[in-house]
Formats: C-alpha cells, structure tokens, sequence
C-alpha cells in the first residue's frame, strides 16, 4: 500500500509524467543547458529566518553560452506576506546563487538582475528570434517560483536534509477554447479569436452533481 502523501508532495507518476514532458521540450523549444541546482540547508536558513519566510526562486542566464546553447541559473531571496492578502514581497538582499555550492551575491545585485534579464529575453524569444519555436516559450516557462511553506520544512527541518535539488518538469492539461468563427478542420495557426477562461473539474466540479457521478 503506497504511503499518503505528504503536504505539497505530488505523485511519484506525476512527476515522472512531467519529467517526461520537460525532455520533450528540450528537443525542441528550450535551447537551454541546465546544470544542477542546489539549494543548501544554510541558504535556506538564512534565508528563511525565524519566522520561516517563504523562497521565491529567480530564473537566469548565465553570461556565456556552452555548446551553442544557453546556460540556465538560479537565484533565490526572502518573500515575506505583506498585509493580510496573498501577496509576497522580496527582500532585495541576501540574495544567493544556487548551484552545487550557494555563493552569496549580495554584493553582486547588478549582475543578478542582468542575468534575470538575459533569461526573460530569452522567455519572450528575443535572443534568438530567428528560431520558429522561440515565441512560444512565454507560454511554458515562466520567470520565477514561490515556494510554499511546508515543502522546504519538510525537507530541511523535518527530514534534516543539508541539501534538495531543484528539477524541473511540466504540466499538460488539455484546455478548452471556444470562438466565434464555426470551421470543420482549424488549423493550429488560425487567426481567429480565440477565448478560454474555463475553470476545469477537477479541481472545480459539482461533487453533488447526477452528471458527476
């Protein structure tokens, strides 16, 4: 019998399955090289302080290129609640560079945000604008992460882990779209307009409903 899951834990198949579709977009869209990403039980503590703040994580791009393709990197920084609505806010410093050993760079803001700034360039395609898939990576990767909680005292507080790796996986749901223009066979580059702010069951369903049975 399978052990429950703990809070903010996905299913081992889940994460293979998004694994599985990050590879697939490394064959085509990603251009990215990604070495490993470490985030360290001290930065954690230094960062998460003792009212255990929350982590956003910042993606970029290292200066130079390795075997023709762009080189991925991490920042992380402190987020605390600002009021009482759901809105996190960064601490500008300290700010940490994660790789296999989390190098503080405090005292290297202005190369932080540059190397944040080189990777959404790359997110929107304008670094290498002649590739016919580049536009499209806005739509997968998006600039930053805000960890929750519970995930990083789970692995650091309560498992007393001194490291956890970052990876990175992505989610395919099927979406609805709906437009006014009736066509038997669209192709995928019509023009038409195109809406889609339906909400999908699960996780928004009538548990209550004969046709939800």
């Amino acid at each position: 019998m399978a052990s429950p899951l703990k809070r903010d834990q996905i299913p081992q198949k889940q994460a293979e399955y998004w694994r599985r579709n990050f590879a697939e977009e490394q064959k085509g869209i990603l251009n990215l090289d990604i070495p490993q990403i470490i985030l360290q039980r001290d930065t954690y503590k230094k960062l998460a302080g003792e009212n255990e703040n929350r982590l956003r994580i910042y993606l970029g791009l290292e200066p130079e290129m390795a075997g023709g393709k762009y080189v991925l990197c991490a920042y992380a920084v402190s987020a605390f609640l600002l009021g009482s609505g759901d809105v996190y806010v960064d601490y500008e410093t300290p700010v940490y560079k994660l790789g296999v050993i989390n190098e503080n760079y405090s005292d290297r803001s202005k190369l932080v945000i540059e190397s944040i700034r080189n990777y959404r360039k790359w997110r929107l395609g304008e670094l290498d604008s002649a590739s016919e898939t580049s536009a499209f990576r806005k739509y997968i990767f998006p600039n930053a992460y805000l960890f929750t909680k519970y995930e990083l005292h789970e692995i650091f507080n309560v498992q007393a882990k001194t490291e956890a790796q970052i990876d990175f996986g992505v989610s395919k749901t099927m979406s609805m779209m709906i437009s006014p223009e009736v066509q038997a066979n669209r192709s995928v580059d019509d023009p038409c307009e195109v809406f889609d702010y339906t909400s999908p069951c699960p996780p928004f369903c009538d548990e209550g409903s004969i046709y939800n049975s």
